[in-house]
């Protein structure tokens, strides 16, 4: 088990504040952040390249927080392979294997090569080598230093696409067979195929975690949000039941969200899921609620159809069907209405 508690690194205009984390020995724990949020940083101070102003950092019960990097075990698998170029495959995973019989460490690298599915590469060099078997290559090499738990900084956003899900696959099992990881991604699918514990972290601190499903279904932040593809969020204060935002058009002015349910007074977040906001090019007579009239800005392809971009009071995105868009003839710079009802209008608190 990995415990942070209380972590604090100040690097002047941005620092690690109050970091509290635990990484459970069966979690797949991924750690989601903007660029510049902290994760890097806080995985190269988990492994000792950098060493934090304060708190603490325990592995299995033992406190590493000044641990010199060759003793801490762990494990950290970089965006880019670091690979030595001059050496082969072989030589590279042997790398770390010290103090052991010529047989042992032959037969250790054997191993690894078969698990890692580059048996074949051993006596390559990196050159010849595609991203996919480069990381391969680096995640053996991690592993032969037997570590207990793997850091993992977007280990996968250099590799192709159609190699991807084997290297997933890969990274699954080994977590299976009880290698703790805290895996730091960006990318939807990777995080979603692999969680089994999930973490928000926004300038330098936790603001929310738990497991996947809860977070996704109930972001604490727009980034968040807008990870699970979800770019409906706005900070706001309710007031009798309406939920009162910054007015695009007049910041002297409020943009109002009537809500479905009681709700009590004060700051909270918004959440209207895209799929429930519907676009209409008339005046809409519907029981929606809620009518924005505004301009059509930008208008993306989806996997759905299409997502378009509505600048009225708010900004807001609709997904809708092609057979949609081509009904109602939409292109950008029309003026429409997005429409949706009170219901679904997710108020987020608390997290």
């Amino acid at each position: 088990m990995l415990e942070i508690k209380n972590l604090q690194k100040n690097f002047g205009r941005f620092s690690i504040r109050n970091l509290n984390l635990t990484v459970e020995n069966n979690d797949y724990f991924i750690l989601l952040g903007a660029s510049g949020s902290g994760k890097s940083v806080l995985l190269e101070m988990i492994a000792g390249i950098s060493n934090p102003d304060s708190g603490q950092i325990i592995l299995n019960g033992k406190e590493i927080t000044r641990t010199n990097i060759d003793k801490r075990r762990t494990g950290l698998l970089f965006q880019t392979p670091a690979i030595f170029p001059h050496l082969s495959v072989r030589q590279n995973i042997a790398y770390p294997l010290h103090n052991r019989s010529r047989s042992w460490i032959s037969g250790r690298i054997g191993e690894l090569a078969i698990q890692m599915n580059i048996q074949h590469l051993l006596d390559q060099k990196p050159a010849v080598l595609s991203g996919g078997e480069l990381q391969r290559v680096a995640l053996a090499r991690t592993l032969a230093s037997e570590p207990e738990i793997l850091l993992l900084d977007e280990p996968l956003s250099a590799v192709d696409t159609n190699l991807k899900s084997d290297l997933r696959k890969l990274l699954r099992e080994l977590n299976q067979n009880g290698l703790p990881m805290l895996h730091v991604t960006h990318d939807f699918e990777e995080a979603i195929s692999l969680a089994t514990a999930m973490a928000v972290i926004e300038n330098g601190q936790i603001n929310q975690s738990g497991n996947p499903e809860t977070i996704l279904a109930n972001p604490g932040s727009s980034f968040a949000a807008g990870f699970a593809g979800e770019r409906n969020y706005y900070p706001a204060v309710i007031r009798n039941n309406t939920a009162l935002l910054e007015n695009r058009k007049d910041p002297a002015q409020t943009a109002e969200i009537r809500l479905n349910d009681a709700f009590s007074d004060g700051p909270a977040n918004i959440l209207i899921r895209s799929r429930h906001v519907v676009v209409s090019i008339e005046e809409p007579q519907l029981s929606t609620t809620n009518n924005f009239h505004g301009i059509i800005h930008e208008i993306t392809p989806s996997r759905e159809g299409f997502e378009i971009c509505i600048r009225a009071d708010i900004e807001i995105f609709a997904r809708i069907t092609r057979d949609s868009a081509r009904k109602m003839n939409l292109a950008p710079g029309m003026y429409v209405w997005a429409c949706f009802k009170a219901s679904s209008v997710d108020v987020i608190r608390g997290l």
